[in-house]
């Protein structure tokens, strides 16, 4: 590629860039200034929404957006895409081993059965393949960034990812609070701190809801907490691998595109991302990324995917949102219910407490 082609790249993307770049700054100057600890990419979708809609007020084709298209394009695909790759340097083998086979398998249960009674359950209430992937999936994995990483795997609509980051918030947000009030309340809880770590991180939507959680109950429930979490975070990608291969929450003629790319010769479509992430998280782990490093590419990961909801947020219609009714909220509390009730009993049975 020449210096044509890099000014040229350069022009066409930078408008979009620019202007999901400073929605997603805007997001993370939000999200730390605000006391109670929500997900960046919670108020970036936020942001985009609200300026997005209210564009569509004055400009219902979005024609005065038409400059940004290819920029936002690119942040909704290629920035998501490096931010998970990047996101990969929070995570080390050794610390998730740490947490050893209760809490291995405490997650193991809580991500199987959540996606299993999603997928259940979203059909059940007549939702799409792809809003029932994206809440099962934000459910049970990791929140906002679960979504995020679905998104590209499965095409779904930017008014469904919307949506799913809703009522998944939603639940998250609750359990920050309730999880520090049951510690307190619940006997077994209040005698085993490792235990409250294991319920704690395998059970909490977000990364953030279980820092701030966790440290709201003192430092040993936090650190077991954010180790079980960093499981749960690193399952996603195998999760995202299925996702592609098998065809699970894609359009029937996108499965159809998936199976012929497997087989193909040139991999065309292959989450390579999901793959990235993986070989971030191995180096991190064999040879170790200098803290220096580790804090950059975090600083980058996080710009990135806020950046990347940004973009997907301005891209949604409140209208098509509003459609889809009571039934995705209905599906997210009943997964939050098992996340509850059936995380804390294979937890305390694991743990022995």
């Amino acid at each position: 590629m020449g210096l044509t082609d890099i000014a040229g790249f350069t022009k066409d993307r930078a408008a979009g860039l620019a202007v999901a770049g400073t929605i997603g700054f805007a997001a993370e100057r939000a999200a730390g200034a605000v006391p109670i600890s929500l997900s960046p990419l919670l108020y970036a979708t936020a942001f985009g929404i609200v300026l997005g809609n209210s564009l569509r007020l004055v400009d219902p084709t979005m024609k005065r957006m038409a400059p940004t298209e290819i920029g936002m394009a690119f942040a909704k695909r290629r920035l998501l895409r490096a931010g998970i790759i990047l996101y990969g340097a929070k995570v080390t083998f050794g610390a998730i081993l740490g947490i050893g086979a209760a809490g291995l398998l405490t997650d193991l249960y809580v991500v199987s059965s959540t996606l299993a009674l999603g997928f259940a359950g979203g059909r059940l209430l007549g939702l799409s393949e792809g809003l029932t992937t994206l809440i099962a999936t934000g459910s049970s994995i990791c929140g906002c960034s679960a979504v995020a990483a679905t998104q590209p795997i499965i095409n779904a609509e930017a008014h469904e990812v919307a949506a799913a980051v809703g009522v998944v918030v939603l639940c998250g947000t609750l359990a920050m609070f309730i999880y520090p009030f049951l510690f307190g309340a619940v006997a077994s809880l209040a005698a085993s701190p490792r235990l409250m770590g294991i319920y704690t991180g395998a059970t909490v939507h977000e990364l953030a809801g279980v820092v701030a959680a966790g440290n709201a109950m003192g430092a040993e429930v936090a650190n077991t907490a954010i180790i079980t979490k960093l499981l749960r975070v690193f399952l996603l990608e195998p999760w995202i691998i299925a996702l592609y291969y098998l065809g699970i929450g894609q359009r029937t003629d996108r499965a159809k595109d998936v199976a012929k790319d497997a087989t193909g010769k040139k991999g065309k479509g292959v989450p390579w991302f999901a793959f990235g992430f993986i070989g971030v998280a191995a180096y991190n782990s064999i040879w170790g990324i200098p803290a220096a490093a580790q804090k950059l590419f975090t600083s980058l990961s996080a710009a990135f995917l806020a950046s990347a909801m940004a973009a997907l947020g301005l891209d949604t219609d409140l209208v098509k949102v509003k459609s889809l009714g009571w039934r995705p909220i209905a599906l997210a509390m009943a997964l939050w219910a098992n996340l509850l009730g059936m995380g804390f009993l294979v937890a305390r049975f694991l743990v022995g407490a």
